[in-house]
Parts: C-alpha cells; sequence; structure tokens
C-alpha cells in the first residue's frame, strides 16, 4: 500500500518537502527545450509551446503553484485526515506529460549528433 500511496502522492510530498521543487524541474525542462530549440535556430517560433518538455513543464509550474495553494487552504483547516481526490486525477497527467517531456529531449538529443 505504500508504493500506491508514493505513486499517487509521490509529487505532492515533494513539493511539501521543497517548495519549489516544481518550479526547477519546470525550469530545467523549459530550459532544455529552449537549449534544443535555439541549436536549431527555431528559438522564437509559435511551435515552441507545443513541444512536449515546454508542456511538462509549464505543467509542473502550474501544479507547482497549485500545491502551495492547496497546502495553505489545509493549514488552516481543521480537518487533517483530507482524501486528495484531486491527486488521483492530476498526477498520472503529470507523470505521462513529464515521461513524453523526457523522451521527446532524449530524442532530439540523438537526433542532433554528427554521425
Amino acid at each position: 500500500m505504500d508504493f500506491v500511496n508514493w505513486v499517487f502522492f509521490g509529487p505532492a510530498k515533494l513539493l511539501a518537502i521543497y517548495p519549489l521543487a516544481g518550479a526547477a524541474i519546470a525550469a530545467t525542462m523549459i530550459g532544455l527545450q529552449a537549449l534544443l530549440s535555439w541549436r536549431k535556430g527555431a528559438l522564437l517560433q509559435r511551435n515552441f509551446f507545443r513541444e512536449a518538455a515546454v508542456l511538462a513543464g509549464l505543467l509542473w509550474l502550474i501544479f507547482n503553484l497549485y500545491e502551495l495553494q492547496v497546502s495553505a487552504i489545509l493549514a488552516r483547516s481543521e480537518s487533517g485526515g483530507t482524501l486528495r481526490m484531486d491527486l488521483v486525477i492530476l498526477i498520472p497527467i503529470l507523470y505521462a506529460l513529464t515521461a513524453a517531456g523526457v523522451l521527446s529531449v532524449i530524442a532530439q538529443l540523438r537526433g542532433s549528433r554528427p554521425k
């Protein structure tokens, strides 16, 4: 049961321990994609925001801001054992987009190597 608990609540626990970890992950993903786009000469194009790494980075940033707000609200309430059903929906989406972003960056790095 601990594994399932960690899978669904891991990112929230990470942000509880390190409140700006999501922003750091977002900056890393968006920065990597910006560097790869800059190397291709396509940094300031509209398609930059359609890249998987940028979308995942933006999602991590939004999730970080959301968790900061939720933790502030839960800290003021008296109910300590609340079930976070929002995380059951949000976390799999976060994992899927993060995996897509990482695979996209890896594919771009492999494709940009000289042969």
